[in-house]
């Protein structure tokens, strides 16, 4: 495994402990619903820059393919 792919894998393994985090705060009785989307926003942020990271340019084709479609 490389450096690169070891350095997502710790990336993707933040995301779902952000993740996680959202999810608790959600079954607490009175949810932070700001606290909830900032954390949700963080993880998407985060899930793009993995996607860089592990496929590459092999990423930035499926979302070129994407916007053509």
């Amino acid at each position: 495994m490389q450096l690169t792919d070891q350095l997502a894998a710790k990336l993707l393994a933040h995301i779902i402990k952000e993740l996680g985090m959202a999810l608790a705060e959600t079954l607490c009785t009175q949810p932070d619903r700001k606290l909830v989307r900032s954390m949700i926003d963080g993880a998407k942020s985060n899930l793009a820059e993995f996607e860089d990271a592990y496929f590459g340019e092999e990423a930035g084709v499926r979302s070129d393919a994407a916007a053509k479609a």
